[in-house]
């Protein structure tokens, strides 16, 4: 299990406020580095990996997660892509400060041709070798479009200008959307809040990814507040 010690954004003002930057605790960013080390590690081949992040629940930090995870992978040199696949309640744009549309929604929909993906639909972010797809405008039904048969090839194009493709999906408890990605990725990050995701869920959420054949590459641990010594500065992140 990956973990780092982070408060979570309370709302929508303030999620900005928990992108890694350089005014960042150093036990923060080092978490991260170590988290980008074993996800590098964790590779199974050459060429782009497409890793979905999600979590039991609502609530739980995944898309800051996700995010902050391409920021240290791009600090390193990778390419990057983040796709904001909750198209029932997207996060990404709104917290990068890009434009929502036009994004996934649009592509799998076939309203535009992906083959103008690039022009259309990524967008650089403020961060070098990360850019982003936004998840569109908000289609009536979100996973029959991942389901259709333009996901495989959307991300067979993608993959060829990038490292790491990592997609923000939305709690699989909830709704199905990140379980419709698993023959198409390298596997699931599950992000956890401290005293907050609970243990059922979680165990519930593991037994149908491998009842599902998905690959689970790991936890990411978040909101966990560590009292010893050698943190004492940084008892609390905010």
């Amino acid at each position: 299990m990956f973990s780092f010690n982070k408060k979570l954004a309370k709302s929508k003002s303030n999620r900005r406020d928990h992108i890694i930057n350089p005014q960042t605790p150093f036990a923060v960013t080092e978490a991260y580095k170590s988290t980008r080390t074993s996800i590098i590690f964790a590779n199974t081949k050459e060429g782009c990996n497409t890793i979905a992040f999600t979590s039991s629940a609502p609530g739980e930090g995944k898309t800051i997660t996700c995010i902050n995870m391409a920021i240290s992978l791009a600090q390193s040199g990778k390419k990057v892509l983040v796709i904001d696949s909750d198209m029932r309640k997207p996060q990404v744009a709104a917290t990068l400060r890009v434009s929502t549309v036009p994004g996934l929604s649009e592509l799998l929909a076939g309203v535009i041709d992906m083959k103008l993906c690039a022009e259309t639909c990524i967008q650089k972010t403020e961060y070098e070798n990360f850019d982003v797809i936004a998840s569109g405008a908000i289609p009536p039904n979100p996973a029959e479009l991942i389901a259709c048969e333009r996901t495989p090839k959307l991300f067979e194009l993608l993959s060829k200008d990038y490292d790491y493709i990592l997609i923000d999906t939305p709690p699989s408890l909830v709704v199905t959307d990140a379980l419709l990605y698993k023959d198409h990725i390298m596997g699931y990050i599950i992000v956890v809040r401290a005293n907050h995701s609970r243990s059922d869920s979680l165990e519930d959420l593991v037994d149908k990814l491998h009842q599902l054949g998905a690959r689970v590459i790991g936890f990411i641990l978040n909101d966990r507040v560590r009292k010893e010594k050698s943190y004492k500065h940084y008892h609390s992140y905010t």
